[in-house]
């Protein structure tokens, strides 16, 4: 038998679930999400009769994204990276382009002031969710195929010069997070790191304050008892939601302040909608099974055999552990409020479809990773096995 009849000997040993990830990458994704479901209800519900005559509107919507987001997560997994670095450029292209058409008046879509959604008739979505994927294709593969000439990466600023124009400055800070982790692990020396680093420091500070509501934020997060009914008063009613929960919380649906009190109860601030109905426990239990999550994918990076499946999963865990983290610190008042969603759990579709695509692909480099180490361990075994077999004939002849 071949090392390859080998190799598909001991895959077939295992089942779909364990070849694609198993229990350690996908039980975390799955709880999560019927968190997110459980609470998008739960959150949105008196929001929803009240605004839309439908307290299920949002969970059903929720729902609805699903489906899309299983068929991406499917298509992640199994659609070759090999073809996604084919086309990363047209893809990549394609989704700047996408990004700048939230500024085309009847095509965009605008709330509270910022462009970052598409409408087609019912659906819309948001183009930033998906330029981030793109922009890591796009930066893994320049970086594989030169990795020495960094003036190539200059299309990575299209992404960028995008989501400052939408403005959607959250996702601009995750975008800047992912890009420096993937520099950082294709080994970028450390003083040409902290350099680029510090010379993006004032780019960032004139963007922080040129325009007033990002000024306000700032103001807010530093003192938002200041402005408790303005600037602030998104962060203070998140600290009540917080602090009426104690430690295990007043009950699955008993939170006060989703009744109209907390903004954005069901979408950016759910976290704090938990923490008042399950507590300190509730909040804990969360970010529990997202270390067993975040565990699951720095082993994946840790194990990738190819530097492009290394990049691409170290890219994807700075987006999931930078969305969640500045999630946290944004409801428990240690950040600026950022406008990001906390991954698979915040009503919207476009990051849940988005999410799962990336778990697959995931699940694929774990899958290759397998494969090749099993390949690998078959090479070997039958390089000893030719040359234990050799031994033997040149002692007998001897």
């Amino acid at each position: 038998m071949n090392s390859k009849d080998n190799v598909k000997s001991r895959a077939a040993n295992l089942t779909i679930f364990q070849l694609y990830g198993g229990q350690a990458l996908w039980f975390p994704v799955l709880s999560l999400i019927c968190f997110g479901v459980l609470f998008v209800y739960s959150a949105s519900s008196v929001y929803s009769a009240q605004k839309y005559g439908d307290e299920f509107i949002f969970v059903k919507k929720q729902l609805f994204y699903l489906i899309p987001g299983i068929i991406a997560g499917i298509c992640g997994a199994k659609i070759s990276l090999r073809f996604w670095f084919k086309y990363r450029i047209p893809i990549f292209f394609a989704s700047v382009f996408l990004a700048t058409l939230t500024k085309v008046p009847g095509l965009g879509r605008k709330v509270k002031g910022a462009a970052r959604w598409i409408a087609v008739g019912p659906i819309q979505f948001q183009p930033s969710e998906s330029l981030k994927i793109a922009t890591i294709f796009m930066l893994a593969g320049t970086l594989h195929l030169y990795p020495k000439s960094f003036q190539k990466l200059w299309p990575i600023g299209c992404a960028f010069a995008c989501l400052i124009i939408q403005p959607d400055f959250g996702s601009c800070v995750i975008l800047f997070l992912t890009v420096a982790t993937m520099l950082f692990m294709h080994g970028l020396p450390l003083s040409i790191f902290s350099f680029g680093i510090a010379s993006l420091l004032p780019i960032v500070a004139v963007v922080a304050i040129s325009a007033p509501y990002r000024v306000k934020r700032l103001v807010s997060f530093l003192d938002p008892f200041a402005d408790a009914l303005g600037a602030g008063f998104q962060i203070i009613q998140s600290f009540v939601a917080i602090a009426n929960g104690g430690w295990f919380g007043r009950g699955l649906g008993g939170s006060q302040q989703k009744l109209f009190f907390l903004p954005e109860a069901h979408t950016d601030f759910i976290l704090a909608v938990i923490g008042e109905e399950m507590g300190f426990a509730g909040i804990f239990t969360i970010m529990l099974i997202y270390s067993l999550f975040f565990y699951a994918i720095i082993q994946i990076v840790s194990q990738a055999l190819s530097s492009k499946d290394r990049l691409i999963a170290s890219g994807i865990f700075a987006i999931f552990a930078g969305s969640t983290i500045i999630n946290l610190g944004m409801v428990a008042g240690l950040l600026p409020t950022k406008g990001l969603p906390l991954p698979f759990i915040s009503s919207g579709g476009s990051s849940l479809v988005v999410n799962l695509f990336m778990v697959g692909i995931l699940s694929q480099i774990h899958k290759n990773t397998l494969l090749q180490s099993d390949s690998d361990s078959s090479k070997q075994s039958q390089n000893r096995s030719l040359i234990s077999s050799l031994e033997s004939l040149k002692a007998t002849h001897s």
